[in-house]
């Protein structure tokens, strides 16, 4: 995977260095036998030279699981709201603790896979039937 391409690829998940290295760590517990160490200046430093061989295809896993992971609660969350009525609010949260106290399953997942997974289905809602519906935020535990 070229720099460009993991920046890329990243960016669209919405995902920041630190989320995305946090993922790859929770997903990607060993590489090649060893433990899966990275941080966001890992990561960023991929974006520039390009990651490791021994990382690319983990990479590429991790990418797919964000992407199918935000695909799959968008879907879930869409049922939860429908039918839906006007001005209803779609909770979202300001950061990963808060929503791992919230939603202590997904601890591990970045908030922002969440976040993005709500805009999308009251984008869905608001698309299908006109119901516009509106996202708020959960308030940081700290």
């Amino acid at each position: 995977m070229t720099p460009i391409e993991l920046a890329t690829r990243r960016r669209v998940t919405g995902l920041t260095s630190g989320e995305f290295a946090r993922l790859f760590v929770t997903l990607e517990r060993k590489v090649d036998g060893e433990s899966a160490q990275w941080d966001a200046a890992d990561v960023e430093s991929w974006e520039i030279v390009g990651p490791p061989v021994t990382a690319d295809p983990h990479i590429i896993e991790t990418l797919g699981a964000a992407n199918e992971f935000v695909a799959t609660l968008a879907r879930r969350l869409y049922r939860m709201i429908t039918p839906a009525e006007e001005g209803a609010v779609v909770t979202v949260f300001p950061d990963d603790a808060t929503f791992w106290a919230d939603q202590p399953d997904l601890g591990g997942i970045p908030h922002a896979l969440w976040n993005i997974a709500a805009l999308q289905a009251i984008e869905w809602v608001k698309n299908e039937t006109g119901v516009v519906l509106t996202l708020d935020s959960r308030s940081p535990l700290v």
